[in-house]
């Protein structure tokens, strides 16, 4: 396995809800109706978006109104086919629920997926923040079985990937934000002062939103399509 790979065969995939939908699922405050949960998840996206931006690969986004399947499994798994279809040798994805992930740690991502084949970022909940996976180890129908959104899956994708014969490299752990006692945690965390802020002001209630928040994915700020076009195959 060669020790880096040219950026134009890696994708970084953000697979993210809606922020609407978002919201109709966690939730993040107590105060007010639920569109201050929408700002609270929107900004989550953006800001994720904004860090993959930074990382030098080309990005894809894929929110609510382009994922199909009626599973969480059957949706992430059909993103990744199409992106791996498309002529991309390494992919690497995140979510929009861990805001201590940062651009220096993707960069040590991309880096072990290209050592070793498969890098995993543990979350403390079990399950993953952060997954990357070269297209040799991709097998659409058993990733799609595997036990999304669970406490084991962390376990599960680790057998999976070295059962496809993967080195397995994992990542320091880090927490995601499922509700709302993991963003008060994750407030107390190292996170950018402008996100930081932000996130405290929207948990005040819905008179604390901006009246300009910043696109999130899906509304202008991420392409459904990379920056640059995927590598010839």
């Amino acid at each position: 396995m060669p020790t880096s790979l040219p950026v134009s065969t890696v994708a970084l995939l953000l697979f993210t809800r809606s922020a609407g939908q978002d919201a109709t699922h966690k939730r993040f405050s107590s105060h007010g109706p639920r569109g201050g949960n929408a700002a609270i998840a929107a900004q989550l996206i953006s800001h994720a978006t904004t860090v993959a931006r930074q990382v030098g690969v080309n990005f894809i986004c894929v929110d609510s109104s382009r994922q199909t399947g009626n599973t969480f499994g059957e949706r992430l798994s059909g993103a990744m086919q199409q992106v791996f279809a498309s002529g991309y040798e390494q992919l690497l994805v995140i979510g929009n629920d861990c805001p201590q992930l940062d651009a220096a740690r993707l960069r040590q991502a991309i880096a072990a997926l290209a050592r070793t084949g498969a890098v995993l970022g543990p979350a403390t909940d079990g399950g993953v923040y952060l997954l990357g996976i070269a297209r040799a180890h991709f097998e659409v129908c058993a990733w799609a079985a595997l036990p999304w959104q669970t406490a084991t899956l962390g376990r599960a994708l680790t057998r999976q990937l070295r059962a496809s014969g993967a080195a397995v490299e994992q990542l320091p752990e880090l927490a995601d934000i499922d509700n709302e006692q993991d963003l008060a945690h994750a407030l107390r965390q190292v996170l950018p002062w402008v996100l930081r802020r932000t996130l405290r002001q929207l948990r005040r209630g819905p008179a604390a939103v901006p009246e300009n928040p910043v696109p999130a994915c899906g509304s202008g700020a991420a392409p459904a399509q990379p920056h640059r076009g995927p590598p010839a195959r």
